[in-house]
C-alpha cells in the first residue's frame, strides 16, 4: 500500500507515527511525505530554533506523543533542563519543538518513509481498477495522484492525509504585501529581528500569537515607545486564575458521552449537558452565568480584579472549560441539528470566553508592563491605513495613531473561499468538489471521527483524510496541540485498523 502524508508539522508527524507502528503496518507498504520545509517533525509554530521568549500556553502534561505515556514530554523536559520552565511557569516552544523532532525523528528515517521536499498544490481522484480519473459514476473505490509546484508525481497512492497545518493568517486591512508590515510573524527569530529600538511597533490583535509578541519584543528589545496592541473588541483574553482546590467534580469524559448517547437514543439533549455543567459546578460553589456576567464586559480593569482577588468561582469554571477541551468535538457532535445550532447562537460566546485565557504570570508581566508604560492597549479598532510616507495610521473610535512596523496577530483564516486566494492547494481542491465548506462557509467538511473528507461528487471518501484546524466546522474547538495529537493518532489508527 502506498501512503502519501501532506504536511510534517505534528498532525502529519503523529499520522506517521501512528501507521508505522500499527500492527497491520506491512513490509511493502511505502509512505510519502510531502513537507517543503526541511525541518521535520514540529511544524512552523514550535520550531527549534525559534527564540526561547515564546512560549507553550498549555501543560506540558496534555502534550506527550506517547500514546502510552502521558507524561512522556514532561519526563524528558525533566530529564534535558535543570529548569523547564520560565517565570511564567510556561515551557518555550522551542523546548516542544525539540522534542518533537527527538521523538519523531526515527520515522522520518525509517526505510519505508520518503520525504519529498516540496508544495503539494492538487489531488487528481482515480479510479483504483483502471487509474483513470474517476468520475461520479465510479463505485467508491479510488486511488489518488498529487500534483506538486514542480508538476504530477508518478506515485499512486492508496491513501492521502491531509495535515497542513495552520491556514494563512487574516488580512483584515489589505496590508499583505507592504513594506514593514509583518504578515505571518513566525518564526519571530527570523521574522522580527533587527528593528530598530526607536521605531514606533503596533500590533493587530491580541490572542495566543499576541501574547508570544509581547513575550519577543520585551525580552529580546528595549523599546522607547509602548509596545501597541489593538483590537476591535477589548484586547487580551481574560486572565487564568489558578483553581486552590485539589478535589474537583467533573462528569462529561467521552464514557459520559456514549453511556448518554445510549440512554437518549443517539444524541445528547443539549439541556442535559448544560444540567450536568451546572450540577458539577454547584459542587465547587460556582455558578457559571454569574462568573460571566461578572467579567462578560473584558476589560483590563475586571481582569486585573478577578487576578488580585484570585477568584476562585471563576478558577473553578475556567477548570471546567480546561477539562472538557478534549471532549467538546465529542460533545458537539452528540447534539442534534437543532442543538447545535442552539448552542451556536446562546451558549458558544460562553464556553469561548472560560476556555480561552492567558496564563496567570503572563498576565502579571502584562499588568507591570501597562503599569510601567511599556505596553499599550487600544479596543475599537476600525481602519489601518499607509500613508503616503510610509508609515501606518490607526484609526479608532475616538483617536487616530501612526506605527512604524506593524504585526499582524489577527487569527486565521477559515472561510474556505478566501482561502482560495491564498492557498493553490485549497483552490484545487475546491474547484474539483473533493473539498466542501461545513457550516456557513468555513471549515472543511468531513465525517467523525474518522475525519474522512465528504463532498457531493463522490460521497464519502475512505481513504482521503483531513486534520488539523480546517476541519473545525466537524472536531470543534480544536486549536488545541493535544487534540491534534490525539486526533492524528486516531485517524490513522482507524485506518489500519479497516486495512
Amino acid at each position: 500500500m502506498d501512503i502519501a502524508i501532506v504536511g510534517a508539522g505534528i498532525s502529519g508527524s503523529n499520522v506517521l507515527k501512528s501507521l508505522i507502528t500499527h500492527p497491520n503496518f506491512q513490509a511493502d507498504d511505502l509512505i510519502d511525505v510531502y513537507e517543503p520545509r526541511q525541518s521535520l517533525g514540529s511544524g512552523l509554530p514550535y520550531e527549534p530554533t525559534d527564540d526561547e521568549s515564546i512560549m507553550l500556553n498549555t501543560s506540558s502534561d496534555v502534550l506527550s506523543v506517547d500514546e502510552n505515556n502521558e507524561l512522556d514530554f514532561t519526563e524528558w523536559l525533566e530529564h534535558h533542563f535543570k529548569e523547564p520552565t520560565n517565570f511564567e511557569q510556561l515551557v518555550s516552544r522551542p523546548h516542544y519543538g525539540k522534542y518533537l523532532v527527538e521523538r519523531f525523528s526515527p520515522f522520518y528515517t525509517h526505510e519505508q518513509v520518503r520525504h519529498v521536499q516540496n508544495t503539494v498544490v492538487d489531488v487528481e481522484v482515480l479510479d483504483a481498477a483502471t487509474k483513470e480519473p474517476a468520475d461520479d459514476t465510479q463505485d467508491g473505490n479510488f486511488v489518488y495522484r498529487i500534483k506538486t509546484e514542480d508538476g504530477w508525481q508518478d506515485s499512486v497512492y492508496d491513501a492521502v492525509f491531509f495535515s497542513v497545518g495552520h491556514p494563512e493568517y487574516n488580512d483584515f486591512y489589505d496590508l499583505k504585501g507592504t513594506e514593514n508590515y509583518i504578515h505571518n510573524p513566525y518564526p519571530m527569530k527570523e521574522k522580527l529581528a533587527n528593528f530598530d529600538n526607536n521605531q514606533k511597533i503596533s500590533v493587530v490583535g491580541s490572542g495566543a500569537t499576541g501574547v508570544d509578541l509581547m513575550r519577543f519584543f520585551m525580552s529580546n528589545y528595549e523599546l522607547e515607545q509602548p509596545l501597541t496592541f489593538y483590537d476591535l473588541k477589548e484586547p487580551f483574553y481574560c486572565v487564568a486564575i489558578p483553581y486552590e482546590k485539589d478535589d474537583f467534580t467533573y462528569h462529561l469524559t467521552k464514557n459520559w458521552v456514549e453511556e448518554q448517547k445510549e440512554v437518549h437514543g443517539g444524541f445528547i439533549p443539549l439541556q442535559v449537558i448544560l444540567d450536568t455543567i451546572k450540577d458539577d459546578l454547584k459542587q465547587e460553589n460556582a455558578e457559571p452565568m454569574a462568573v460571566y456576567n461578572r467579567y462578560k464586559s473584558g476589560t483590563l480593569d475586571v481582569f486585573r480584579k478577578a487576578f488580585d482577588m484570585k477568584d476562585q468561582e471563576l478558577a473553578a469554571v475556567q477548570k471546567y472549560a480546561a477539562n472538557s477541551v478534549p471532549n467538546l468535538p465529542h460533545l458537539y457532535n452528540a447534539l442534534s441539528g437543532e442543538d447545535q445550532q442552539e448552542y451556536m447562537k446562546n451558549y458558544y460566546q460562553i464556553m469561548l470566553f472560560f476556555k480561552t485565557k492567558v496564563p496567570y504570570y503572563s498576565y502579571q508581566w502584562l499588568f507591570e508592563l501597562i503599569d510601567a508604560g511599556k505596553v499599550e492597549t487600544v479596543a475599537g479598532l476600525k481602519e489601518v491605513n499607509v500613508l503616503e510616507n510610509g508609515r501606518f495610521q490607526f484609526v479608532t473610535e475616538d483617536s487616530e495613531a501612526e506605527a512604524d512596523i506593524v504585526v499582524n496577530a489577527t487569527g486565521f483564516i477559515n472561510n474556505i473561499e478566501i482561502l482560495t486566494k491564498h492557498s493553490e492547494l485549497i483552490k484545487n481542491l475546491f474547484h474539483r468538489r473533493l473539498i466542501l465548506p461545513h457550516v456557513n462557509g468555513k471549515f472543511i467538511l468531513v465525517d467523525w471521527p474518522q475525519c474522512r473528507v465528504l463532498n457531493q461528487q463522490y460521497g464519502r471518501m475512505d481513504n482521503l483524510f483531513f486534520l488539523g484546524l480546517l476541519i473545525g466546522g466537524t472536531q470543534h474547538e480544536n486549536n488545541d496541540a493535544g487534540q491534534t495529537i490525539q486526533q492524528a493518532q486516531y485517524t490513522a489508527k482507524a485506518f489500519m485498523d479497516e486495512r
